[in-house]
């Protein structure tokens, strides 16, 4: 039997605020273009939890635009370890097209 992969739907629930009882947790920004299986790998090994986010940008004419952002949730400890692994799988995947 194999797991249920979780989609982009998934993850992106509706946004939370952080509530009183949630201090002390943190948030990790997945940067858009993450593939899924990542993001469900970083869910899994490190036991974080996904919810959604909304970014306010703007581009160069000044036109403001709103963004879902995935971000995934737990202790500081935890998050910089996700992190970490996070930009770890980032620099191997691009390593081959350096030099």
């Amino acid at each position: 039997m194999s797991e249920k992969v979780l989609g982009i739907e998934d993850l992106l629930g509706e946004e939370e605020e952080l509530a009183e009882e949630q201090e002390g947790l943190y948030d990790l920004v997945i940067p858009p273009g993450v593939p899924v299986t990542l993001i469900q790998e970083l869910i899994s090994e490190f036991d974080l939890e996904p919810h959604a986010k909304t970014s306010s940008g703007s581009v160069e004419e000044g036109e403001l635009f709103d963004m879902a952002m995935i971000v995934l949730r737990g202790d500081l400890e935890t998050v910089r370890r996700a992190e970490k692994y996070l930009f770890d799988v980032f620099d191997e995947r691009i390593g081959c097209f350096g030099d």
